[in-house]
């Protein structure tokens, strides 16, 4: 890899009578400045100064180098040696301007099948088969060097040339148990009947559904089973975790490096005063309408709607340390509100919806607890699943949710041990045979290790931190289990049968066309 930098210093006030002074910082990149932290033997691949002239009050130098001490931090290096000259010379460095930042023979690992672009900074990748020469365009700057962009554009690239071999693939996952084959009572899809029935009604927003009563008795049913059968046994605590995600949190959890096509974006006024909204007024007064061109000229997005569900959790401990003695493992759960997620493949009833119900399941300890904790949530939804909700499910070991939504296709080449995705499917019969017809997800369960709490910088008084969590939503429940099940209440797990209280029903058997909760006129 071979780096070449040319840029212009320019200094408060004229140089050319101060141009001995500075041919001996100059004189010196060669002795030390450029080569110190170049592993021995390679001081050849180190920075180099190979010209530099001086203009009026502008210091003209290119920079070469290979992989280390690379030609942008060269430049830093020199700059910060002249300021240090400027108190003897009288003058300092006002602005650093980039004319030019080539990489060339960035290896890629393989060769890409179709080009790859960089939107910032970046004017143009040329490939040459598995390398690619990096041609940087003018709107790079010393702070973007300084806060090592440079290198992250590096990173970038081979990243997306390696994810072009896996885009487009189906996921990756091995299968780890197939639940016993249960008899099927319905190939009707839940969503139609339950619209048919009143018990759910779309909104005015895409994958958006007012739950009526009947269902809400199903979602109580289904949450008062998880309490009594995970949340209680094992010592989990609720709590009620924020749904509304400032910047800082998804840069932070790394969801901010691919959420942006699928997000809800929370805007805020720029200005609060209802004289600079009077037009948008004035244009709904008139017309009836919402202007949207004039709303979005007058607010700025602060972050979005809850994406994740787990990540807002981590500014409760952000920058604490947890007693290891007395604080861990910390089991908490949230049940308290909607995830958002703008489903670009389409939505599909309750399913497949953008405003969906996640129960989060949240457990934090030294590797060994995490570990042990993920193992017994993951044998009492084993049994839920299985023992109470008698449905048909399929377990497999999956790309980990965190890597997939930060844009990752494959499992790490560093894996630690113990991380990882475990996936339950359920098998939903309006779609089609067992083999062939798409499974529905509806719950997963992670060991996350060490990701959360550095990001969020939590420690432990003692050893290593790790997370994990497991997550479902009520609405993909609900649907595997009335696929599976049907609408006729006696052919129901006597699990579900004795908690459900229905409107307008307590002794008929069926009531797929008689129970409207609702009747309009």
């Amino acid at each position: 890899m071979l780096f070449e930098l040319e840029a212009v210093l320019e200094f408060s006030g004229d140089i050319g009578s101060k141009k001995s002074e500075i041919e001996e910082v100059l004189s010196n990149t060669d002795k030390g400045l450029f080569k110190k932290g170049a592993p021995k033997g390679k001081e050849g691949e180190a920075s180099q100064l190979k010209e530099w002239s001086i203009e009026g009050n502008k210091l003209k130098v290119k920079i070469v180098s290979g992989r280390y001490v690379r030609a942008p931090d060269a430049l830093l290096r020199l700059r910060n040696q002249l300021n240090l000259l400027g108190a003897k010379i009288k003058v300092g460095i006002r602005k650093i301007e980039i004319k030019k930042l080539e990489v060339k023979g960035v290896e890629l690992g393989r060769e890409p099948k179709e080009p790859v672009k960089i939107a910032f900074y970046v004017d143009k990748i040329e490939l040459k088969g598995d390398k690619a020469d990096i041609i940087f365009g003018p709107s790079l700057t010393v702070d973007v060097i300084e806060g090592g962009g440079v290198d992250r554009v590096i990173e970038l690239v081979i990243e997306k040339a390696g994810r072009q071999e896996y885009e487009g693939k189906a996921e990756i996952k091995k299968l780890l148990r197939e639940g016993k084959q249960r008899k099927m009572f319905t190939d009707k899809d839940p969503s139609v009947e339950l619209e048919k029935m009143k018990w759910i009604r779309r909104t005015h927003s895409k994958g958006q559904f007012v739950y009526g009563r009947n269902f809400t008795s199903l979602v109580n049913a289904l949450r008062d089973i998880m309490i009594e059968n995970l949340y209680k046994p094992l010592g989990f605590m609720e709590m009620i975790f924020p749904k509304f995600e400032p910047w800082d949190v998804p840069k932070k959890s790394g969801h901010a490096k691919s959420i942006y096509p699928d997000a809800y974006y929370v805007m805020v006024p720029k200005v609060s005063s209802p004289k600079e909204w009077e037009d948008v007024m004035d244009y709904f007064r008139i017309t009836g309408e919402i202007h949207r061109e004039s709303i979005m000229k007058k607010v700025e997005p602060v972050g979005i709607l809850s994406y994740a569900q787990c990540p807002p959790f981590w500014q409760f401990l952000e920058g604490k340390i947890l007693r290891a003695d007395t604080s861990l493992p910390l089991k908490v759960y949230d049940w308290s509100g909607p995830t958002y997620r703008n489903e670009a493949g389409g939505t599909h009833g309750i399913a497949r919806v953008e405003e969906f119900h996640r129960a989060e399941t949240l457990f934090i300890g030294s590797p060994e607890q995490v570990k042990k904790m993920a193992e017994e949530v993951e044998e009492k939804l084993t049994f839920i699943f299985d023992e109470l909700l008698e449905l048909e499910t399929k377990k497999y070991s999956v790309v980990p949710w965190w890597m997939a939504q930060e844009g990752e296709k494959k499992l790490s080449d560093n894996e630690v041990e113990g991380v990882g995705t475990v996936d339950f499917e359920a098998y939903l019969p309006y779609r089609g045979e067992r083999a062939k017809s798409e499974w529905l997800e509806i719950q997963n369960i992670s060991i996350i290790g060490d990701k959360y709490p550095k990001a969020f910088s939590v420690k432990s008084s003692k050893g290593e931190l790790w997370s994990g969590c497991a997550g479902g939503s009520f609405e993909r429940w609900i649907c595997a289990f009335l696929a599976q099940k049907g609408f006729e209440r006696d052919k129901w797990p006597n699990e579900i049968k004795r908690r459900v209280k229905l409107v307008n029903e307590l002794n008929e058997a069926k009531f797929t066309n008689a129970e409207d909760e609702i009747e309009f006129a």
